[in-house]
């Protein structure tokens, strides 16, 4: 192949991938600019997608501004911006705009993302609708209090946009709550610590379970019991069996659905929930036995006399007015009860749902005989909300009591207390262990690379090995492909206010490229681009089976390389010189590289693509590592990078490039010029060189050393035979 026609050809594939991506590009994802005023941006399919069924919006007012939603003239939520709020911005620092619905109870009602910069997302990469499926997920959680119950699987991201998905959530979240603090919704079920009563939470249950399970409290008081309390004055009493039943009385707090439904059943508990004020609560009382807890029918007092609840210092007596319709207790397996009442908990009156409680059951002397003015008996019965039932951060909880801390690292952590990021490094402990045990094992490789390069098979296990894992764990499993919009992204986050945070978000990436970057200043790009770039692996792996199956190979001409080489620190300038006026112009020409196609989204993109991919792999058949030695930008910007490199550590020999050609002339790659030098910014570090260095059988200079060993053996062994 002539020079002039290398170029040529090398140009016109780089040019047609750029071109490629240009027309393949992802999905134009905005309903109307995300600079334009919010009530353009919410068209009547956004409005439709945020809050469905609504009929129209209302007066946007605020700053940050939020459109009140309407459905027949009444307010039923509001729409907000995640740009107007927060500021979003994707991984690549471009802004994104998605459009939430929460309702009145601050709960989110619908999750549009109608504006995105992302590289990874679109038609031909991680699909829209597949982000948009992860967004809905957020549906009908409550925005103020949040529970690890109503969270679970929210810190999940979209497989190959995990950064992405992640600041998205974040973005919806923060907006959300901002808004709601600002709108004054449901703020009156939340008390100083954060903390709410959960009023929707609901799993069916029958009377059994949820009495063993602290729904329903029990008291339950033997004749004994109470004779006991009046020191034997109680003769009614004196005669009757001390084990037999005096009463039992049941108490719960009968507000939450998970409590009242299963208690009094859907529409009953519909009907007396309609008899409270918002912030007030139901209370459940009832009893069987000899002694009536809610005293004579005919009221005396106004109130009911013998029974009360008290709450720390306070006591709350229950008076007629505060007693609701009745509606008995229709639990399945529920006792037969002689009374049973709905009692009004005011909100005003100071009564704290949160807080311990007990209902007081006073017995009065008449009732068990004791001589007139002896003082009632009292008797608690004790009870706390489930924590089942209680909405909040999982901090507050543990705080409040309503949680066990939970705690890592052999307990130096307590894992309430860790923000998004260090839950995400928890919750992949297990991926970081082993992505640090496979930098540990390359960092031992390259450390003591002389004593596994002087045995030819073991380099060759050990590489092969190597190179499978960072393919199929590292690359398609995990999907840690570093691109060159993960540097650009790295460079910008000096000159633009970015939140460095962000790139902790992927911890298997954000590891990868500090090991990359202190690799880089020992020994060159050669350790990513040799060892742990998944593509790379792949097409070497795939090349060791052409090989193996005897396709021809090509051996480049070192003038035709050397100009082949050029092609790839055009294709950085392109790259990253477009990433200085437009990011999206930078996304559209890193498709040269096929990163996404063949590792991230795992072949799972449009068929030019895909027959991208495919020709680069076919070339690297018959020329090894085709791509990543004549077009990789993320390989040019490692070279470039790298070349100061503090370490020089493959060996050489003073014949090596003359006389001797040897290890010249079995790099995979050409990276060893005629006069023996090794050019670094081309070495992948493969030690193939290296082997052959230690290979008496290979390296010249050994051979000849070997045999002269092997005649002096020899020799006495001849002059003793004769």
């Amino acid at each position: 192949m002539a020079p002039g026609m290398g170029r040529w050809c090398a140009a016109r594939t780089f040019a047609a991938a750029v071109l490629l991506a240009a027309v393949c590009r992802s999905e134009p994802a905005v309903a109307a600019d995300l600079n334009d005023a919010l009530g353009a941006r919410i068209t009547p399919d956004v409005l439709g997608q945020a809050f469905p069924g609504a009929d129209a919006i209302g007066e946007i007012t605020g700053s940050p501004p939020s459109a009140p939603v309407l459905l027949g003239g009444d307010i039923i939520g509001h729409l907000l911006s995640t740009y107007d709020s927060v500021q979003s911005t994707g991984f690549a620092g471009e802004p994104f705009d998605i459009i939430v619905g929460v309702d009145l109870e601050a709960n989110l009602v619908g999750v549009v993302l109608v504006e995105h910069h992302e590289p990874i997302i679109g038609p031909s990469m991680i699909r829209g609708d597949l982000m948009q499926g992860f967004l809905d997920r957020l549906i009908s959680l409550s925005v103020v209090h949040r529970s690890r119950r109503t969270q679970r699987g929210e810190l999940d991201g979209v497989s190959g946009a995990t950064v992405s998905s992640k600041l998205m959530r974040s973005a919806v979240l923060t907006s959300a709550q901002q808004g709601v603090r600002k709108l004054g919704l449901a703020s009156q079920n939340i008390d100083a610590r954060g903390l709410a009563v959960d009023l929707d939470f609901y799993v069916e249950r029958g009377w059994k379970e949820m009495a063993a399970i602290g729904d329903i409290a029990h008291l339950a008081l033997r004749n004994g019991d109470v004779a006991a309390a009046f020191s034997g004055a109680a003769t009614k009493l004196a005669a009757l069996d001390a084990d037999a039943r005096f009463v039992d009385v049941y108490a719960t707090l009968a507000t939450p659905a998970g409590i009242g439904r299963n208690l009094l059943h859907r529409r009953w508990h519909n009907f007396a929930a309609s008899q409270v004020g918002l912030g007030d609560h139901i209370l459940s009382v009832a009893a069987t036995g000899r002694y009536r807890v809610l005293g004579s029918a005919q009221p005396v007092s106004g109130g009911f006399d013998r029974i009360a609840v008290v709450q720390g210092d306070k006591i709350f007596r229950l008076g007629y007015d505060q007693k609701l319709k009745h509606t008995p207790v229709r639990a399945h397996g529920a006792p037969r009860f002689k009374e049973q009442a709905l009692f009004r908990l005011k909100k005003r009156d100071g009564f704290d749902p949160l807080a311990p409680w007990s209902l007081r059951i006073f017995v009065e002397a008449g009732a068990v005989g004791a001589p007139r003015g002896t003082a009632a008996a009292v008797f608690d019965l004790p009870y706390l909300i489930p924590a089942a039932f209680v909405s909040g951060e999982e901090y507050a909880l543990e705080e409040a009591g309503f949680r066990e801390p939970a705690y890592a690292l052999f307990g130096l952590v307590r894992l309430s207390t860790l923000n998004d990021w260090q839950q995400v490094w928890y919750e992949r402990r297990i991926d970081i262990a082993i992505l640090g045990g496979l930098l540990l094992g390359l960092t031992l490789i390259l450390l003591f690379q002389n004593a596994i390069t002087r045995h030819r098979r073991v380099h060759e296990t050990v590489r092969i090995a190597f190179l499978a894992v960072v393919l199929v764990w590292l690359g398609w499993i995990k999907d840690a492909q570093l691109t060159s919009i993960n540097i650009i992204t790295y460079i910008q986050a000096f000159f633009r206010d970015m939140d460095p945070v962000l790139f902790l978000l992927d911890p298997l990436i954000f590891i990868l490229s500090v090991y990359v970057g202190v690799s880089l200043i020992l020994w060159g790009r050669g350790v990513f681009c040799g060892w742990l770039c998944p593509f790379g692996a792949l097409q070497e792996l795939l090349a060791r089976l052409a090989r193996a199956a005897r396709v021809p190979q090509i051996a480049v001409p070192d003038v035709v390389q050397e100009r082949l080489w050029v092609v790839k620190y055009i294709a950085v300038f392109v790259v990253f010189g477009l990433a200085v006026f437009s990011m999206d112009a930078a996304q559209v020409a890193a498709e040269v590289e096929p990163f996404k196609t063949a590792i991230i989204v795992g072949l799972d993109r449009s068929w030019p693509y895909l027959l991208y991919a495919g020709i680069l792999l076919g070339l690297g058949l018959t020329i090894e590592r085709f791509f990543c030695r004549y077009l990789c930008p993320l390989g040019g910007a490692l070279a470039i990078l790298g070349r100061a490199r503090l370490l020089h550590w493959l060996k050489r020999r003073p014949q090596c490039g003359n006389p001797c050609n040897v290890c010249q002339a079995s790099c995979p790659v050409g990276a060893i010029k005629d006069d023996g030098v090794i050019d670094m910014n081309e070495c992948y570090q493969c030690l193939d060189c290296q082997v052959d260095y230690y290979d008496d059988h290979v390296c010249p200079p050994l051979v000849a050393r070997r045999k002269r060993l092997e005649r002096l053996v020899e020799a006495p062994a001849t002059i003793a035979a004769e």
